[in-house]
């Protein structure tokens, strides 16, 4: 049998590159194409069985066209937005996604910190931890006509119904963390450099806001954003200043986009409600980080975690994750139904 020829065009760094060919199957003939412009896509992908398109680029009508012989597009990713669907149709290339693990447990993470810094759930486990728990209130037994609800009389506890809720950074995890806030019934909001189509916006139910407008409306703030090279974090103190008053920040995206000083100082002089991050600037920490002494009280409305929001997994685990993201070119291969098609 013919060796499959697979296209993987990507936009992730060299690391990323390196570890899908670690892991890829050995009988398939593999060319990366870093970055391409559509044009350059279209110029490159005749003579290729397979095109496979990490997360994001462009295919377009005019590369589908001019595509001899090709069998597969594989989407690594939720979102086909920016593949021609109608061409691939017409053409008779099926085009499949496949959502990626890791993207869907950072936007699990992130869902975490937001309910948790919503019912601030870190100040009402410590109040239990108190002598003066019960604030002089007897205790009874509970049965159908007795109950005491909030005893400890807890101040600021909010629902994420009716909120504004701000992705700014709008990639796989991003709309991985769209579908899951979809049935809490908030508005949802987004900034990325690029608007998506209105039929995106209308499938993940959100609405394209600036980055003045996301920052001043939303009542929680997801910071998914990828690294920014430049002299300072992209979100720092300014921009802090122009959030909501009571604003719960939540930092989950690339390491060190966070002015984590800047942070720290605005959830002290109570512009910001609340605060939680899973990347940070360095890593591990340096001693005399501003934004961990916050956690020194134990009631503080605040959630860090030590970049563990991808999960706790081995590099087995990584690897075999990676590998999964080839299977439906193996189907492909063997002549099996194919998984996730879309078009």
């Amino acid at each position: 049998m013919p060796r499959l020829r697979v296209l993987l065009s990507t936009f992730r760094e060299a690391v990323h590159q390196q570890k899908a060919l670690e892991v890829a199957p050995a009988d398939l003939d593999i060319e990366i194409l870093s970055r391409p412009t559509p044009e350059q896509l279209a110029e490159r992908l005749p003579g290729f069985d397979v095109l496979m398109t990490e997360r994001l680029g462009v295919v377009s009508a005019a590369a589908i066209e001019n595509a001899r012989g090709l069998r597969l597009i594989q989407r690594l990713g939720r979102m086909t937005h920016d593949i021609d669907l109608d061409a691939a149709r017409r053409a008779g290339i099926p085009v499949c996604n496949w959502p990626l693990r890791s993207c869907t447990m950072v936007a699990e993470h992130v869902m975490t910190q937001l309910l948790g810094l919503a019912k601030r759930v870190r100040e009402g486990e410590n109040t239990l931890r108190q002598p003066d728990r019960n604030g002089g209130r007897e205790p009874r037994k509970c049965d159908g006509n007795y109950f005491a609800i909030n005893w400890t009389g807890r101040q600021g506890i909010r629902p994420v119904a009716g909120s504004a809720v701000g992705i700014m950074g709008f990639g796989e995890v991003g709309a991985e963390l769209a579908l899951r806030l979809k049935p809490f019934d908030c508005r949802i909001l987004y900034n990325k450099r690029t608007r998506l189509p209105g039929g995106v916006e209308e499938t993940f139910g959100m609405s394209y806001a600036d980055a003045d407008t996301i920052r001043a409306e939303s009542d929680f703030l997801c910071l998914l954003l990828p690294h920014i090279a430049g002299p300072q974090p992209a979100v720092g103190r300014d921009f802090i200043a122009g959030m909501k008053d009571g604003a719960c920040l939540i930092s989950a995206g690339s390491s060190s986009t966070l002015d984590e000083a800047a942070a720290a100082e605005a959830f002290r002089s109570g512009k910001l409600s609340g605060v939680a991050t899973d990347g940070w600037a360095w890593e591990p920490l340096l001693p005399g980080n501003p934004l961990l002494g916050l956690a020194d009280d134990p009631d503080a409305n605040v959630i860090f975690t030590p970049h563990t929001a991808g999960g706790s997994l081995t590099p087995a685990d990584i690897s075999a994750n990676r590998r999964r993201e080839w299977h439906n070119i193996e189907r492909l291969a063997k002549g099996e139904p194919l998984l996730n098609r879309v078009a």
